[in-house]
């Protein structure tokens, strides 16, 4: 017969897993209701303590994906969504399904065709994203994050004309959605147009804050690149310098500044920067065990 003690002990047990249970439920629910309220900062507190209660909870892991693909932090949006998939192969057709399902209770709805865009895109289905991100524009015009996601999947489809009409639209829905600007830089160095590409990285700097030092670094070093491809040394090597103080161990970056100094006549610091960049590829062989 169990003690007074040992009866409490295993209740105690017994409700601590009842809570953690119910915990990765409820903020997983809590999560999913900031989502849906534009509230993205909260909705990722929330679902990283869902994945915390419950790291196998597919649901708020997927859910954590989408979180931070609105908040535009695709890397970690990414990771959520491959960690969701490990643990429930079936995640993304649910959703689909669950997002088809409140589309045809309410067609007006936007959030459901851009989730339902969003979930396609990740599984590599263009066409099927580009035709839901068509349909949230055709409800809503004026939605600037739409007109951007469909520029990024024209982009992907390498259709730059169409990307670009996209991009300008939602700039000028959203002039400080530093990501539009950054990605019209892309295309139009892509295309051969660096003055235009100058531009837009210098108009994606000026929004970006300072503490994204790594977004802000391969920013400068794209700028570096515009700057050589269009001839300017100079300005080229003072970008490429930016990016360098940023990220030091980046060996791109060296390995670029080496080039331009080369270009530049400054051979005795091309040589130094080639040191730099064979050091840092070495060190990154090394780790990765690669001889």
């Amino acid at each position: 017969m169990f003690s007074r003690r040992s009866l409490i002990v295993v209740m105690t047990f017994c409700l601590f897993l009842g809570c953690s249970r119910k915990n990765d439920d409820h903020y997983n629910k809590l999560g999913v209701n900031y989502l849906d309220n534009g509230q993205y900062n909260y909705a990722i507190d929330a679902l990283k303590k869902a994945v915390k209660f419950n790291p196998s909870n597919a649901e708020a892991h997927f859910n954590l994906g989408r979180a931070y693909k609105r908040g535009g932090m695709d890397e970690k949006a990414r990771a959520e969504f491959s960690i969701s998939t490990r643990i429930n192969p079936e995640i993304f057709n649910e959703c689909v399904k669950k997002y088809r399902e409140e589309i045809d209770y309410e067609l007006t709805d936007t959030q459901n065709y851009s989730e339902l865009g969003n979930a396609y895109a990740e599984k590599g289905m263009i066409d099927d994203a580009i035709d839901a991100y068509k349909k949230v524009i055709s409800i809503e015009p004026e939605n600037a994050r739409a007109h951007y996601s469909l520029g990024t999947l024209y982009s992907k489809k390498g259709m730059y004309t169409e990307a670009a009409d996209e991009f300008w639209m939602a700039v000028e829905i959203d002039p400080d959605m530093s990501e539009v600007h950054y990605n019209l830089g892309l295309i139009y160095y892509r295309q051969g147009m660096f003055e235009k590409a100058i531009a837009e990285y210098q108009a994606t700097l000026k929004l970006l804050p300072e503490a994204q030092g790594k977004k802000r670094s391969g920013v400068h070093y794209k700028l570096g690149l515009a700057y050589h491809d269009n001839k300017m040394f100079s300005d080229a090597i003072s970008e490429l310098n930016k990016a360098v103080e940023l990220m030091p161990e980046d060996s791109r970056i060296h390995n670029q500044l080496s080039v331009v100094y080369k270009k530049a006549g400054m051979f005795e610091q091309a040589e130094k920067e080639s040191r730099i960049y064979e050091k840092l590829k070495k060190k990154s062989s090394n780790q990765h065990g690669i001889k």
